[in-house]
């Protein structure tokens, strides 16, 4: 094995435990204070109350199962697609919020991160971990087309 091949693996394990540890935080913060986070979720003014009741139950829990298929590196890809996918809509909706002059707190990690009430700094570690998302999904495919093949004995 080269050493550049070494690296490439060892950074993608790096960056899939980081992105996998964060959504499996931010997942758990959730969990523990559901009617919380249903009022950040009803802040951003977008969704109607059934659809914001059922996002704050079930959206902890998406995020805790993506982190641990990162984590663990069992279905590497789906897990890295649903994070990536909630990315882009967590992004969407910071948007809509700066679009309509809502000063309000992004809600991902609970209060806990300085992020929470600069949207600002929010659209931009959501842009660092879109990166990093797309740097795992590539690498987990490189990762596949270096395996080889099996062979049936």
């Amino acid at each position: 094995m080269t050493n550049s091949l070494i690296c490439r693996r060892s950074c993608h394990l790096i960056v899939r435990l980081i992105l996998g540890g964060i959504f499996i935080y931010a997942g758990i913060l959730k969990m523990y204070s559901p009617l919380e986070f249903t009022d950040e979720i009803a802040a951003y003014r977008l969704l109607p109350t059934s659809a914001i009741n059922f996002l704050a139950l079930g959206l902890p829990f998406f995020q805790l199962t993506c982190g641990l298929l990162l984590l663990t590196g069992f279905h590497i890809r789906i897990g890295t697609i649903g994070i990536f996918t909630m990315l882009l809509v967590f992004t969407g909706a910071i948007v809509v919020a700066l679009k309509n002059g809502l000063l309000i707190d992004c809600g991902c990690f609970r209060g806990h991160s300085w992020f929470e009430s600069n949207l600002w700094a929010a659209m931009g570690r959501n842009g660092a971990l879109l990166l990093l998302t797309a740097f795992t999904y590539r690498h987990s495919l490189l990762n596949e087309q270096e395996q080889p093949p099996a062979t049936n004995a």
